[in-house]
């Protein structure tokens, strides 16, 4: 999975005993690990998926009818079957990005490593850890417990800055990244 991807896949993996393989973003880099060893699935925050034993490419029929069978196997529709795996995992979520344009003399990479240094906390979510694999991930805790991110990186096809999140709550992750939006434009 590509950095961006939920936690739910890394849950999902752990509670089933599969590893997972996280790459920067872009699919070039799942067909890369799709390319040298046994991957299952491989997939990226933008709906690209690409399953193992078929093309290492993304292939939209072919994970088209894969959903569509799973659909008709079970009886679940999309939503329960998806609620189910929140259950499963513990894991609950909701995503959303934002894509800034920024002004003036700043690059989306010295905004990255300007909110880096400045961390501390979003939207009553505590920094507990950080990641940088592609951009800056802020892993938030509330309450003791890790269970949001916050990732800053500079666009790879746009002159811009992403800012994607996950959290527990729709409202939660509106109000996170508000506050990244705050912290951005100072």
């Amino acid at each position: 999975k590509t950095f961006t991807v939920s936690r739910i896949v890394e849950r999902l993996a752990a509670a089933r005993g599969l590893e997972v393989v996280e790459t920067p973003v872009g699919f070039k880099y799942i067909v890369d690990a799709m390319l040298e060893g046994d991957v299952l699935i491989g997939g990226e925050e933008s709906g690209g998926i690409g399953v193992g034993g078929h093309l290492p490419e993304r292939d939209g029929l072919a994970n088209a009818l894969l959903l569509l069978e799973a659909v008709a196997t079970t009886g679940e529709g999309l939503a329960e079957a998806f609620g189910r795996l929140e259950d499963e995992t513990g894991w609950r979520h909701a995503y959303d990005r934002l894509d800034l344009h920024l002004s003036g003399d700043e690059s989306p990479q010295e905004v990255v490593q300007r909110v880096g240094a400045a961390q501390g906390s979003f939207a009553g979510w505590s920094v507990a850890s950080s990641e940088d694999l592609d951009g800056l991930k802020l892993n938030l805790s509330r309450a003791g417990s890790v269970s949001a991110w916050l990732l800053f990186r500079a666009s790879g096809t746009e002159p811009l800055l992403r800012v994607y999140c996950e959290a527990p709550s729709s409202a939660d992750v509106a109000a996170i990244l508000e506050d990244a939006r705050r912290i951005v434009f100072g």
